[in-house]
């Protein structure tokens, strides 16, 4: 197993980013009747039929480490299982499913019913057909400045984050050579 690299986390940071700033709107009402209507169980996950242990947001919230224009919304949250989640990621719904090489894809690993999942997903996916805001809309509603500045300051910590990391190759590198010494003398 390789040692982690620091800038490896930029896009859990980006999604921070996008998180903190996000509407969240999940009024649990909507919810139950979104998925009465669509014949979505809360307990089993949307894409494999397994224990529901994860809310997924459907349609990606953050794309290219920027706001999709899709938010925290009922009509964005479905139930899910870890493995299906973590999986997906930022995926179209619909392209990760049908896949055969994504990792924990339920076509991938056989999972029945999913042709039947797909057709009802397919008919949810209607509730939440576009972003609720554009990149432009959003960059007007923040702000020029302010939102600029924001996406500057991540840019900023992603080039703290290279440093960081090219400090850390040298401190591995210290740290070994003194590690085998103490070896050497035992």
């Amino acid at each position: 197993m390789g040692r982690p690299k620091i800038r490896n986390r930029m896009s859990s940071l980006a999604a921070v980013f996008v998180q903190a700033i996000i509407p969240r709107k999940v009024d649990k009402d909507t919810q139950a009747a979104l998925y009465d209507r669509f014949n979505i169980d809360s307990k089993a996950c949307v894409y494999c039929g397994q224990a529901a242990t994860d809310q997924d947001h459907f349609r990606a919230i953050v794309s290219g480490s920027r706001p999709s224009g899709y938010f925290h919304t009922a009509e964005n949250i479905v139930p899910s299982c870890g493995p299906c989640n973590q999986s997906k990621g930022a995926s179209d719904w619909r392209v990760w499913m049908e896949s055969t090489t994504a990792k924990n894809s339920p076509t991938r690993k056989n999972k029945p019913g999913t042709a039947e999942r797909i057709a009802l997903l397919a008919a949810f996916a209607g509730t939440v057909d576009k972003p609720s805001l554009t990149a432009d809309e959003m960059r007007q509603a923040a702000g020029a400045e302010l939102w600029d500045g924001y996406w500057k300051k991540l840019a900023e910590i992603g080039q703290l984050m290279d440093r960081a990391q090219e400090d850390a190759d040298q401190i591995c590198v210290a740290l070994e050579k003194r590690f085998q010494a103490t070896l050497e003398l035992r």
